[in-house]
């Protein structure tokens, strides 16, 4: 983890950034600087970004220990960040998750179990809320948040067969306040707080499924049985 107090310039971080979102994929320069410079004329603006990216390496790398391009590699068309080489945690929690969601289709449910908790815990939050309206961000925000969903449905699911009313009830709202307007996701918690005993809740839980839907314009389904 870097501070935000390391940081000498707002640019640097942002463009730190961007390079994370193109997950090792080199970004054009002048990729970069429309987005880092909006509708400034590229030619003034080259030596910002070169003083952006010696910054960048410069985090990276405090000691200087290392060559120039080990963390961040850079021609005079691209940049690229070397993620291979850094603990990104977007990049640990995708493999991670994806492992663990391998092994459940692969039937190791118990090897996968462990791993499934690890990366739902390891979920702090959408890639780069603070940037939600950046198109640059919205891919690796919306695969990250696709695998976080997958393993909460997957824990969900091993509760609900475990007789594990708690476990999957919080794994449901997780889902839920992740993507409002996931019917299975409303569904499974009715039922589940229902076999619970839990009338009122699952009352309470149909009627907000109920709401999202008419937000959709779509019918409701009926309320489940346990």
């Amino acid at each position: 983890a870097v501070p935000a107090s390391e940081w000498q310039s707002k640019k640097a971080r942002d463009l730190l950034k961007l390079l994370v979102a193109r997950r090792g994929r080199p970004a054009p320069r002048e990729f970069l600087m429309e987005v880092l410079w909006p509708e400034e004329d590229p030619d003034k603006v080259a030596n910002r970004l070169s003083v952006a990216l010696t910054t960048v390496r410069t985090v990276l790398d405090p000691e200087r220990g290392r060559p120039q391009d080990h963390f961040v590699d850079a021609d005079r068309e691209a940049v690229a960040l070397e993620i291979d080489r850094l603990d990104v945690d977007v990049e640990r929690f995708l493999a991670d998750g994806t492992a663990a969601l391998e092994l459940v289709q692969g039937g190791s449910t118990e090897e996968a179990l462990p791993l499934l908790r690890e990366a739902e815990a390891a979920y702090a939050g959408d890639f780069l809320e603070e940037n939600l309206y950046d198109d640059w961000a919205v891919a690796l925000r919306e695969e990250a948040r696709a695998t976080y969903l997958s393993v909460c449905r997957e824990l969900a699911r091993l509760a609900v067969a475990e007789n594990d009313h708690d476990a999957a009830i919080r794994y449901l709202l997780r889902i839920i306040e992740r993507d409002p307007f996931e019917e299975r996701a409303h569904l499974g918690l009715v039922t589940v707080l229902t076999s619970a005993g839990r009338h009122g809740e699952a009352r309470r839980a149909y009627r907000i499924y109920r709401s999202r839907m008419e937000e959709l314009a779509v019918e409701p389904a009926p309320f489940p049985s346990a």
